[in-house]
């Protein structure tokens, strides 16, 4: 009876053994917990410019790559929006993206930047990213920059662009400037016909042969002095043509040549004799009618 006994006991030891590491021994389903899934957003560049005119809005396009490190089950699904700091409008295309591979994806977002906006504005694009799978999700975002381009453009205006004179005599004019690009620019006078009216012993001055420093959408005047002939006239109706000319001295950084003319007109009419004083003239006449009345009597 005693090799029986042993036998059992062995045989009871084993059991318990057995027992004790298939209690140790995890089980299938709890072998690992599924992963989360990690979401990355990759821009090509964090920077552009936009190039806006006073009449275009600018188009930017940024392109880049969504991908997950970690895929927890068969289907992750990826959701991107996109914004701006300044109100632009953007948008994220594909807006959303179905993973079944760890593969990289590729977007693009555009942005759109209104027309006229000053060059001294920037704008922030912020792209967040949502991926879902399995009941897990992962956040992720990227950021870029965009800068706008400078355009140069110049208005010129006058409220009297017209003057009628006495031959002999000055005519004055009044010219406003103003800086229609999106960048403080700085412009540079002068008469582009000088040449033409100095053959003809015209005296044309400027107040100021540059304007340093305009603000976008500022405006600065600026005065014309023209001296007509003092050429002995009898009789003479004829007017003459000035024409000013201004160029923008920014734009020539970015080779561009930006000018405007603008022509302003002096009607001479009328008589000139040099040294000649129309007050004399009527002091004479009334003289002579003095003297006449005198006569009579």
């Amino acid at each position: 009876m005693e090799v029986p006994r042993r036998a059992f006991a062995a045989l009871a030891a084993f059991l318990m053994m057995l027992g004790a590491a298939l209690v140790l021994v995890p089980q299938a389903s709890q072998a690992a917990v599924n992963p989360v899934p990690v979401l990355a957003i990759r821009l090509d560049t964090a920077n552009q410019n936009a190039k806006v005119t006073e009449s275009a809005p600018g188009i930017v396009q940024f392109t880049g790559q969504i991908s997950i490190d970690k895929l927890p089950v068969e289907r992750c699904v990826v959701t991107l929006t996109s914004s701006t700091d300044t109100g632009w409008v953007s948008q994220v295309s594909p807006s959303t993206a179905v993973f079944t591979t760890t593969t990289p994806q590729a977007f693009t977002c555009t942005v759109v930047v209104p027309q006229g906006t000053p060059n001294s504005q920037f704008g922030n694009l912020i792209i967040n990213g949502r991926a879902v799978a399995g009941g897990l999700q992962s956040l992720a975002e990227t950021k870029a920059i965009i800068a706008v381009d400078p355009y140069f453009r110049l208005t010129l205006d006058s409220d009297v662009p017209y003057r009628e004179i006495s031959p002999g005599t000055q005519a004055f004019f009044t010219i406003k400037l103003t800086n229609a690009g999106n960048a403080v620019d700085s412009f540079e006078l002068e008469i582009s016909n000088l040449k033409e009216l100095t053959s003809k012993h015209w005296t044309v001055v400027l107040s100021a042969n540059t304007i340093m420093k305009v603000m976008p959408g500022e405006y600065k005047p600026f005065r014309i002095t023209a001296q007509s002939p003092r050429d002995w006239t009898i009789w003479k109706s004829e007017p003459s043509v000035i024409i000013m000319k201004a160029t923008s001295q920014n734009a020539k950084d970015f080779q561009q040549v930006i000018s405007l003319s603008f022509p302003v007109y002096a009607y001479e009419k009328g008589f000139y004799i040099p040294g000649f004083d129309p007050l004399f003239l009527i002091a004479a006449f009334g003289i002579g009618l003095v003297v006449l009345r005198r006569n009579r009597k």
